[in-house]
């Protein structure tokens, strides 16, 4: 009995670990990728880039994380000295037994003084 408790504990253990080894890597993208829509949106509100300008600059910066984005998962919106950016994507992980799609929605918001 004591046995069948050790493996089952190594087994959970070891599913844990798999399964954060295909998390983790996805969040911390996002983060960085959130860190970096906030600069991007920081910029774009002391320039006079287009709206379609500042959507192409952050897919770019998105395929630099490995998340691919498309242009119409980006929504821009500037009005006066205040630029918001809002962007929505899917990552789907292929978990053996159970796949699994994450969302992720990160959004920046800057006003110039």
């Amino acid at each position: 009995m004591i046995r069948l408790k050790a493996l089952l504990t190594i087994l959970i253990v070891s599913i844990g670990i798999f399964v954060g080894s295909k998390v983790a890597p996805e969040y911390y993208a996002y983060y960085r990728f959130q860190n970096d829509l906030e600069n991007v949106t920081m910029a774009a509100a002391y320039s006079s880039k287009s709206e379609g300008e500042i959507q192409d600059s952050i897919v770019v910066r998105g395929r630099d994380y490995g998340i691919p984005l498309a242009l119409d998962q980006i929504r821009v919106h500037r009005v006066g000295s205040e630029v918001s950016i809002a962007v929505e994507y899917t990552v789907h992980l292929d978990i053996p037994i159970y796949p699994f799609d994450l969302k992720f929605a990160p959004m920046a918001k800057y006003r110039r003084l």
